[in-house]
């Protein structure tokens, strides 16, 4: 393994040879108003955007064959400070995977990168130079209560579970940041790390899920999955509101979290629930303010958890009717008044629907990105490789105003990412020209997907 230093040095050296070109956009001068950001990222889907004024940090992921566990291949963007286009591409050091980012008041970035046991942290200036890194431990994880046996998790000593890299989230608190994961004992919890001159440093540890049993799926054929099905249950979502407000939320499907929630907290959940979603909040000094349970009854899907002013916003899909043309939208709004359950939205666009991310427009409307149209496998996991971008306007409280008309690229398409962008119009990132399913299954060159930022003003 690379060490520490080692790292540094190398990561350095990416920052630096990594700058540059390679990416279209608009030419962003001459004053008055910037023509519209046009930036394609070829064989890279845009997964998650965020902006800062004019400027944005985009982070990309490169499709991948069926794999335990699962390994993240990403890659971050960086764009001039007039965000007219792309100004640094980092790569994460070979045995790691990028797994997030967040973006600091003062433009800095602090990024999450994870092995298939550690974490580490690292913070950048809003140029991309490495400032510091930290080597993240938590020797608590490894006596987490357990509900259950404990021998079904497999690493009790490993900061990420057995399945995948991918169960670990950053969210800004001004220049401090959180960081939500789920340990090899499957456990999920919550840090708080200050930042200053010196670097990255603990402030507080919190629980937010105790260790349960997790079942593991598989598919029995095929080369992709569309939507991370395949590790969800291990996964979770995490956001910060401005003010400092903490949301941590994980899908209950395949999972014993119900009964373990229970006797951790004493918080008694209807043990007849076996779909849907826990949220957790936390105030900025990490006060536990209770957790929601949003029971969606059928199989569900949890992929984006936003702020939306006082309200916490989850969404995902939900298996509305076991067709192929099944699994609907979800939207769950939970209001600041945290009670012990919620109810959801169920949005239905065209055939198969799922949303990605949601976001706030200044006028309190909702913006959701998504997919839409395609179909699945009524008794399996196989998604189809034709599916369009979904874009939807909602009142605060939820309701569906309009769907918004974007023009498909070939194949699978996915809206993923939304940031507001200037004052001027939204920053849109995502993924068009991707496989199905089973797209690859008897040639891996048809393993590949194109992703974008576009910028929209409607």
């Amino acid at each position: 393994m690379t060490g520490r230093h080692g790292v540094a040095a190398i990561l350095l050296a990416l920052l630096v040879a990594c700058g540059g070109g390679g990416a279209d956009g608009g030419d962003g001068g001459g004053g008055g108003n910037p023509a519209p950001l046009q930036l394609v990222t070829p064989g890279q889907a845009v997964i998650k955007v965020r902006s800062l004024g004019a400027a944005w940090v985009a982070l990309t992921e490169k499709a991948r064959t069926l794999e335990i566990p699962t390994r993240p291949e990403r890659r971050l963007l960086i764009s001039q400070a007039d965000g007219s286009r792309q100004a640094m591409d980092f790569l994460p050091p070979p045995g790691w995977s990028l797994l997030d980012f967040a973006l600091h008041p003062s433009g800095q970035i602090t990024l999450l990168l994870g092995s298939d046991r550690e974490l580490r942290l690292l913070r950048l200036s809003a140029a991309g130079q490495l400032l510091h890194e930290l080597d993240f431990t938590d020797p608590q994880a490894a006596s987490d209560p357990f509900f259950g046996d404990p021998a079904s998790a497999r690493d009790h000593q490993s900061l990420l579970p057995y399945y995948t890299r991918d169960a670990a989230r950053l969210a800004p608190l001004g220049e401090d940041v959180a960081l939500a994961f789920r340990s090899g004992r499957n456990a999920v919890v919550l840090h708080r790390l200050g930042y200053s001159g010196a670097g990255l440093s603990k402030q507080w540890r919190r629980l937010v899920e105790p260790g349960v049993y997790i079942g593991a799926r598989f598919l029995t054929g095929g080369s992709f999955d569309p939507f991370k099905s395949l590790d969800q249950q291990w996964r979770l979502v995490l956001d910060a509101d401005p003010l400092g407000g903490i949301a941590v939320a994980v899908t209950l499907d395949f999972t014993d979290l119900i009964e373990g929630h229970s006797q951790q907290f004493g918080e008694p959940l209807d043990p007849r629930v076996a779909n849907g979603v826990l949220l957790s909040k936390f105030s900025t000094a990490g006060i536990r303010q209770g957790t929601v349970l949003i029971d969606t009854q059928q199989r569900s899907e949890l992929h984006a958890l936003r702020w939306v002013g006082a309200q916490v916003a989850a969404a995902g899909r939900v298996r509305s009717r076991q067709v192929a043309d099944g699994w609907d939208a979800f939207l769950a709004l939970v209001p600041a008044g945290i009670g012990t359950t919620t109810a959801y939205r169920v949005l239905d666009f065209e055939a198969g629907d799922v949303v990605f991310d949601v976001a706030q427009r200044a006028d309190g409307r909702l913006l959701l990105a998504g997919s839409t149209g395609y179909t699945q496998n009524p008794t399996g996991a196989s998604i189809s490789e034709e599916s369009k971008p979904l874009l939807a306007l909602l009142s605060p409280d939820g309701q569906l105003q309009q769907r918004v008309t974007l023009t498909p690229g070939l194949r699978h398409n996915q809206l993923r990412a939304l940031a507001p962008l200037r004052d001027t119009g939204w920053l849109s990132g995502g993924m068009e020209n991707g496989p199905g399913t089973h797209s690859a299954d008897t040639d891996a060159a048809l393993l590949v997907a194109d992703g974008y930022l576009r910028e929209l003003r409607f």
